[in-house]
């Protein structure tokens, strides 16, 4: 514990600046309106925790040009933390958990897709690019299988919290994007505060995009994103 505790003192500019801090508060006001929301309700006391959970996760992320932090984060922690806000709604309102899991399905298999894609459940992990030409497609698939099911599994509200657990589901999804930018010819050289840059707004536009798109689409993209991951594992045996 006071391991941690150090290494969170060591790393404040990541909870004031980036990419957590006004960094991450900006982005979500200007995700949340890009998204179709007329203004945003500044979250008072009793609902300032909401916003707590997806603000830590997107505080923790591997991006440049923020120093490394000692202790990473795997992603079924990072998926329940950003999803807490939803969970504490669903709990006031008394949702059926099943209308819950219907509405995060494919989440949670473009989730599973994208850990067997990465061959890991680390998030640091993710920036790492494959050699092999089929774990590639498998990636980058399941990348877009994750934006797609996260921009259509949280409904629009126009509040912080839902806007935080939306931009660091977005940023999971950037993660193999900066990695796959990265292997790019003529850019393996660039700057990584410029490499993140592009496959943030890369995976932004797709996210914005997948917003409109049919439930439909978003299965059918993620169940082609667990084939590419099956065929790609049956190919490295």
């Amino acid at each position: 514990m006071s391991d941690l505790l150090g290494a969170l003192g060591q790393a404040w500019p990541r909870i004031a600046l980036y990419p957590g801090g006004i960094a991450a508060l900006i982005a979500m006001i200007l995700l949340a309106r890009l998204r179709g929301a007329r203004r945003i309700a500044w979250p008072d006391i009793a609902t300032l925790i909401d916003l707590l959970p997806p603000l830590s996760v997107i505080c923790l992320l591997p991006l440049a040009p923020a120093a490394p932090f000692a202790y990473g984060l795997d992603l079924p922690v990072a998926l329940t933390l950003l999803l807490w806000p939803e969970l504490r709604r669903a709990a006031s309102e008394q949702r059926d958990p099943r209308s819950l899991l219907e509405q995060w399905s494919a989440l949670l298999l473009a989730g599973i897709a994208l850990a067997s894609a990465a061959n890991t459940l680390n998030l640091s992990e993710l920036l790492r690019w494959p050699g092999d030409a089929g774990r590639q497609i498998a990636l980058l698939l399941s990348a877009l299988a994750w934006l797609a099911a996260s921009a259509v599994a949280l409904p629009l509200r126009s509040d912080l919290p839902n806007a935080g657990s939306g931009l660091g589901l977005l940023l999971i999804g950037a993660l193999p994007l900066i990695g796959a930018i990265g292997a790019l010819p003529g850019l393996n050289a660039a700057p990584a505060p410029l490499i993140v840059a592009l496959a943030t707004l890369s995976a932004g536009m797709w996210w914005l995009g997948m917003n409109r798109a049919p439930v439909r689409a978003t299965r059918l993209l993620t169940a082609v994103a667990l084939g590419a991951v099956g065929l790609s594992s049956i190919s490295a045996y």
